[in-house]
């Protein structure tokens, strides 16, 4: 089946009623308003350049249940359904700059098998949060989510030819997520990724011929602290526009993570001043993540 929309009421008749393989496609528009998709196969696609969702609640803002929306409700589209594939949307959290705003998500992705190609993720603190949750957080938010936000699968996740945009941790999460020819801007002094993958993950954040970028006066970004233990990613085949870069590159959050977090880098950035707990790959080791993670 086939749907065409124009109003965010549109988008989300069209999604509660959407049969498997179904393609939705989004007028251009801004599509104003908080979307929780939990049907599977289905594909969601722009069909102009201007194809904005957009929404503007962030951590401390109260929800009517009075209590604060913390990171995790934060989102302005939440993905519960396996098999989703979004195509040439941008989707925006309003809610910047983080210095007043804080936390606020824009895409949260909980299912398995998620695919985003050509789309455009707009935030500051937290942009992506590519799930599950860490299991603490299912403990301590049980009384706070719905049942159905509380999973702890295993959420296989591509990105590709995407602009994500941020400052603090605006790439983080469990998931196991694959950035292909994206770009990453940075719009404040913070970092690109907060991986929190558990230990039994063979890999967690791989970022592949991907553009990291920051706007003027942007000065100290770092590629990525780990939100939890065993935290992983991965940097090959990138290339770094401007002089913004942390020359540690890596930040180890709390002392004790610098001898479980799995950091790795190829020398297409400048490693010569890396921490110690950063991993440097060889051109074997890259083609063989390259080999892993390729799409045929």
């Amino acid at each position: 089946m086939e749907y065409f929309v124009e109003t965010f009421l549109e988008l989300e008749n069209a999604i509660n009623i959407a049969l498997p393989n179904s393609i939705i496609h989004l007028k251009d528009g801004n599509y104003y308003g908080k979307l929780k998709i939990t049907r599977s196969d289905i594909t969601l696609i722009g069909d102009g350049n201007d194809c904005i969702i957009s929404n503007k609640d962030y951590y401390n803002k109260i929800h009517n249940d009075n209590k604060e929306y913390l990171t995790v409700r934060t989102y302005t589209v939440l993905v519960m359904g396996n098999n989703v594939t979004f195509k040439n949307i941008t989707i925006s959290n309003l809610s910047v700059p983080s210095s007043i705003y804080g936390q606020a998500v824009a895409l949260e992705v909980m299912g398995d098998n998620f695919n985003c190609y050509n789309c455009k993720l707009l935030g500051a603190q937290d942009t992506l949060l590519c799930g599950p949750l860490p299991y603490d957080l299912t403990v301590r938010y049980k009384d706070l989510l719905p049942k159905d936000e509380l999973l702890t699968n295993i959420s296989n996740q591509y990105y590709e030819s995407c602009y994500i945009e941020g400052d603090v941790d605006y790439i983080f999460g469990c998931g196991k997520a694959i950035f292909n020819k994206c770009i990453l801007h940075s719009i404040g002094n913070g970092y690109f990724a907060a991986p929190s993958h558990p230990k039994e993950y063979d890999f967690g954040f791989i970022f592949n011929e991907c553009i990291l970028e920051a706007s003027p006066n942007v000065n100290n970004v770092i590629l990525a602290r780990p939100w939890r233990d065993y935290g992983h990613v991965i940097y090959i085949n990138n290339k770094v526009r401007g002089n913004f870069l942390n020359k540690s590159l890596f930040n180890n959050w709390v002392k004790e993570r610098e001898s479980t977090c799995r950091f790795y880098v190829d020398n297409t950035i400048d490693i010569s001043s890396m921490v110690d707990f950063g991993h440097i790959l060889n051109k074997d080791e890259v083609n063989q993540i390259l080999a892993k993670i390729s799409r045929k």
